[in-house]
């Protein structure tokens, strides 16, 4: 069974498409507004899939930078250094297309250790986000 053929049943899990100049905080503000999103993905200007960045990681380096200077080395690089989403943001990007093996994409998934996992079309843009939980229940079928 191919990814394409179950897109109608699946539930498409909230996510964020944000750019890549985007700033740390403005991701965090934008955040907070959503519930339950896990899933932040950074796109160029045509919305094609360029990295993705873990909430942990939002949350940890929003919150050193908000936190009263340290002089620990590795807190003042990370702060000096990472503004942008770009600049935290994982380019290994584990996706899947709608052409693409049900069990593989979750064979990925599960080698991956993620939860969620984008649909790109052919250009690259983000038409879904689906579950592990979900595709495994079609998969069983």
């Amino acid at each position: 069974m191919k990814i394409g053929e179950v897109l109608d049943k699946l539930d498409n899990l909230p996510y964020l498409a944000v750019s890549g100049d985007a700033t740390l905080e403005q991701v965090a503000d934008k955040i907070t507004d959503l519930r339950q999103v896990r899933g932040i993905y950074v796109v160029d200007e045509q919305g094609r899939l360029q990295g993705t960045i873990s909430l942990g990681a939002l949350i940890r380096h929003v919150i050193e930078a908000r936190n009263k200077p340290s002089f620990f080395v590795r807190s003042l690089l990370t702060r000096l250094t990472c503004q942008k989403v770009a600049d935290i943001m994982d380019k290994h990007v584990i996706y899947a297309r709608k052409s693409d093996a049900l069990d593989k994409a979750i064979d990925r998934m599960a080698g991956a250790n993620i939860k969620e996992i984008p649909i790109v079309d052919d250009q690259g843009r983000i038409i879904a986000n689906v579950g592990i939980l979900d595709l495994w229940k079609l998969a069983g079928k």
